[in-house]
């Protein structure tokens, strides 16, 4: 019907009487192609689409943008591409020589005559530097020293200690190179300090050795000096009110236990203990080194790591003393047995 208002077909000539237009054109088509034709360009200019974009600069993002007007087009674009592999993300990469610098600004040598009495005792960079599990022996028997900002002074003797060993050891957090912003310390000189909390609550002691990325961790102390203030230290933090003090080898029977009677924090993390006023361990000339008897077991907390590193004898404790955190009767008995 609309074809039939639109155009009428001349009786004698072959000739199309356009009525919209109000003019006759002579034609050499026939009148039902000029409809066809004339159809599609009206058409053209009812419908205002819009362009259609350029495959290259679209993406996956624009659909959001363009939803009604893209959509079709837009799913089959991202079809085109693999779903399925997913963009990594990035991780923080540590400059390991500008973390050294950074320890160099912290060192904190000795100006009264005091601190420099005290650094006669305290154990230099040398006695770090060595490898892990040999560190982890020798700092048995020697004294941790804790001077808080009130001026006292915390002493405890070392009689317990973890090694471990870097990026072989998949127990460590360093294993396979890894490097993360807490993790730094242990990459950093021996004797730096690397605080860190575990569980949410607890807080650990580590000591940088010899070894890429190895590390000891101090479990248990002897108190010797000031244990009045160890024992406010460790009733302050605690959550149910004790009417009891403490035993003496309670109180830094543990690795967090040491932290808490010490005020050891993350506020410690990166600092040498070499040259550090606040921390140092020294020697204790008075105490028979050659007495010492150390036994070797295997690790405490780390079995979800697998039989292979869960059972290495890498914790190390002074035979006989209280104060270790836990005791390996059947290592002891071997220790026993081997002496006889």
């Amino acid at each position: 019907m609309k074809r039939a208002r639109l155009f009428r077909r001349a009786k004698d000539t072959r000739t199309v009487i356009n009525l919209n237009a109000g003019h006759q054109t002579d034609v050499n088509v026939h009148p039902l192609e000029e409809i066809e034709e004339s159809t599609k360009k009206s058409r053209k200019k009812r419908i205002d689409l819009p362009p259609e974009p350029d495959r290259d600069d679209y993406s996956c993002e624009s659909k959001s943008k363009n939803k009604l007007k893209f959509e079709n087009i837009s799913k089959n674009l991202c079809k085109d591409e693999n779903p399925k592999v997913l963009a990594k993300k990035t991780r923080a990469k540590v400059d390991l020589d500008s973390m050294k610098e950074e320890l160099k600004q912290l060192e904190d040598p000795p100006e009264t005559d005091l601190e420099k009495e005290i650094s006669v005792n305290r154990l230099n960079y040398e006695f770090y530097d060595t490898p892990c599990e040999e560190l982890a022996q020798n700092l048995l028997g020697k004294i941790l020293v804790r001077r808080l900002d009130n001026g006292i002074v915390l002493k405890g003797r070392i009689v317990e200690t973890e090694s471990y060993l870097g990026e072989i050891d998949a127990a460590s957090h360093t294993f396979n190179n890894r490097v993360t912003p807490r993790n730094i310390p242990m990459y950093m000189l021996p004797g730096t300090i690397y605080v860190y909390m575990t569980y949410g609550m607890y807080y650990c002691f580590n000591i940088s050795s010899g070894g890429k990325g190895a590390a000891v961790l101090l479990r248990a102390l002897e108190p010797l000096e000031n244990t009045e203030e160890m024992q406010n230290n460790r009733l302050s933090l605690l959550k149910s009110k004790r009417t009891k003090d403490f035993r003496t080898h309670e109180l830094c029977n543990g690795p967090s236990k040491l932290c808490t009677a010490f005020r050891i924090n993350k506020d410690s993390c990166k600092y040498s203990l070499c040259t550090w006023k606040k921390m140092w361990i020294e020697e204790d000339p008075g105490y028979p080194r050659e007495d010492i008897k150390i036994i070797k077991t295997s690790r405490i907390g780390i079995e979800s790591v697998g039989a292979e590193w869960s059972k290495k004898p890498l914790r190390f404790y002074i035979y006989g003393n209280s104060s270790v955190s836990k005791r390996d009767k059947k290592s002891e008995d071997n220790l026993i047995i081997d002496n006889t």
